[in-house]
């Protein structure tokens, strides 16, 4: 599955049976269980570790889901130690 945390772009999507777009991170809890790749898309991770666009750590989606890896937009220092810490691949786009 694909977890996506968007910031202002416009998606479309084709067989979108694989995608979903985390809107709230209330909505954790109602995600099937099963392994994801974060796409972080126009999305900022403070120092802190906070997505500032669902005011929450981004450190919460990866202890309440099976993530994999992730995919981001934005370089972050923090991003990176998160991942590194719970050893999940990180891609970065410029």
């Amino acid at each position: 599955m694909v977890l996506i945390i968007n910031h202002g772009r416009n998606l479309e999507f084709l067989n979108a049976e694989q995608f979903v777009v985390l809107r709230d991170i209330c909505e954790l809890k109602k995600l099937q269980d099963a392994e994801y790749t974060v796409l972080l898309l126009d999305v900022d991770i403070t120092d802190e570790g906070i997505i500032k666009e669902l005011s929450a750590f981004f450190e919460e989606i990866v202890i309440s889901l099976r993530v994999l890896a992730v995919i981001t937009t934005r370089k972050s220092e923090k991003l990176r130690e998160i991942c590194n810490f719970h050893q999940i691949s990180l891609l970065e786009i410029d």
